[in-house]
């Protein structure tokens, strides 16, 4: 018979950068510290790590992968197929119906029940890294199942955009394809919610927050250029978005509280742009 070894980490945080790659670092590296004769003016935090390793994430039918597949593989410790997450990929007609693996996620409500988890994005919640930390689904894109998927595993924390997807189809911002309104369910369960930076702040700051549901744009959040520099994209219309230093902060303030520690995966989805990359420097 086989077993886990005893446990040895009170608190774990895994951090995702999705799209990040060595030459995304190296550009980050350059704008952030600089570059003179061929020398950098100083190192990324994730520099000084005291270890670093490289992971093949092809799946089983591709070897281009997707966030979905692999962020299945971290989560669970088994290949799966482009779309797909926390499943064995099958024939089954429904996304549904497809043999289940147990993710990490689920394993630390399984075996330490006085643990707190908690998800942290800048993208839609419901997007696939997030997801794959709970979900088993077929297609990625199944937003209304993953939102249900969220509800049925009830995080502590729960953090980003993607808001029109928690909404029935009848509220003029909602985009599910029900009229299931999982908002208002959330909050029945005891959950707090934040629409801004500043209701992120009042939480943290409220030792009675024991849970955090922060949805803070219908899509993705704005990146920091055009949040802080630019003043462009939807940040008109949206002003008082957190940062994802700010809002991993936060949840770890509330996590904190859990009497046997937490479990937090941190995901910046918007690495295509640097500057996303230097909100880790700015905040963390």
């Amino acid at each position: 018979m086989f077993d886990t070894p005893a446990r040895r980490a009170r608190n774990v945080i895994l951090f995702i950068g999705d799209g990040l790659s060595l030459a995304h670092l190296t550009a980050a590296r350059v704008l952030a510290k600089g570059l003179v004769e061929g020398r950098y003016g100083g190192e990324l935090a994730m520099d000084d790590m005291p270890h670093m390793a490289l992971v093949s994430t092809s799946g089983v039918d591709s070897l281009v992968t997707d966030s979905a597949n692999s962020m299945s593989a971290y989560t669970t410790g088994h290949k799966s197929c482009v779309n797909a997450m926390g499943i064995y990929c099958a024939r089954n007609k429904s996304g549904l119906a497809h043999p289940r693996v147990e993710t990490i996620a689920e394993l630390v409500k399984r075996r330490y029940d006085g643990m707190g988890f908690g998800i942290v994005t800048n993208t839609e919640i419901e997007d696939a890294t997030l997801a794959g930390m709970l979900a088993h689904i077929r297609r990625r894109s199944d937003y209304d199942e993953i939102v249900r998927m969220f509800y049925d595993a009830k995080p502590d924390v729960l953090m980003g955009g993607g808001k029109g997807f928690f909404l029935p189809k009848a509220d003029k911002a909602g985009k599910r394809k029900d009229e299931e309104d999982y908002l208002a369910k959330f909050k029945a369960a005891g959950y707090r919610f934040a629409a801004t930076a500043t209701d992120v702040r009042a939480a943290a700051a409220d030792n009675a927050t024991a849970r955090l549901l922060g949805l803070f744009h219908p899509g993705n959040l704005d990146g920091a250029l055009d949040r802080v520099v630019l003043k462009k994209g939807t940040v008109p219309l949206y002003p008082n978005q957190p940062d994802l230093a700010e809002a991993t902060r936060a949840a770890i303030e509330i996590l904190a509280r859990r009497p046997d520690g937490f479990l937090l995966m941190v995901e910046s989805g918007l690495i295509d742009k640097y500057s996303h990359v230097l909100d880790w420097e700015r905040g963390l």
